[in-house]
């Protein structure tokens, strides 16, 4: 026989059913109803399809915009960087810094 001093809480149950929702497909199917010209106003296909072309073409040149100002941006940390390097190289070797810092801290 079991003797149970205190009443213990059972887990809470529910029932959820997930979803899904698949943006590309929806996108897909978004586009071949724009060729096919149901787009819910009535444009002529010729429409469609220039507008199709002038955004494949916006998408474009905003991806490659921003790909042409990354590389700048790179070169000119390379830069930054190999500026730094020679400048500590020239401070050690051509300079009497690090002696001058040896001879303070040993006197």
């Amino acid at each position: 026989m079991k003797f149970v001093f205190f009443k213990r809480p059972t887990h809470k149950r529910f029932h959820y059913k997930p979803r899904y929702w698949d943006p590309e497909a929806e996108a897909l199917e978004k586009r071949k109803r724009e060729l096919e010209g149901y787009s819910g106003n009535d444009r002529s296909d010729e429409e469609v399809r220039e507008d199709l072309k002038n955004r494949m073409e916006l998408h474009w040149r905003r991806r490659h915009t921003s790909d042409d100002a990354g590389k700048s941006n790179k070169w000119m940390k390379i830069f930054i960087y190999a500026l730094i390097i020679f400048l500590g190289i020239y401070f050690i070797f051509f300079t009497g810094f690090i002696n001058n810092l040896v001879r303070f801290f040993t006197e």
